[in-house]
């Protein structure tokens, strides 16, 4: 539930980073989404840590391990 969870906030922020990008029109167009980006990245990761069991966060560690991204 939690993985999902984790899913869903970064799934928002992505696209309200992406219509930040085409709503605004100035210097901000590439500064807002990348903030907004890291926002919600690190409010996913927050929300996980704080709603996981212990034997979740410990698959998810496992699995990051067994499959360290490319």
């Amino acid at each position: 539930m939690a993985q999902k969870i984790r899913l869903a906030i970064f799934a928002l922020s992505a696209a309200l980073a992406g219509l930040a990008f085409f709503a605004l029109h100035s210097f901000w167009t590439w500064v807002a989404p990348v903030l907004i980006l890291v926002a919600g990245s690190i409010l996913a990761e927050y929300a996980f840590s704080r709603l996981a069991s212990k034997e979740e966060r410990q698959r998810d560690l496992e699995d990051r391990v067994r499959n360290p991204p490319t």
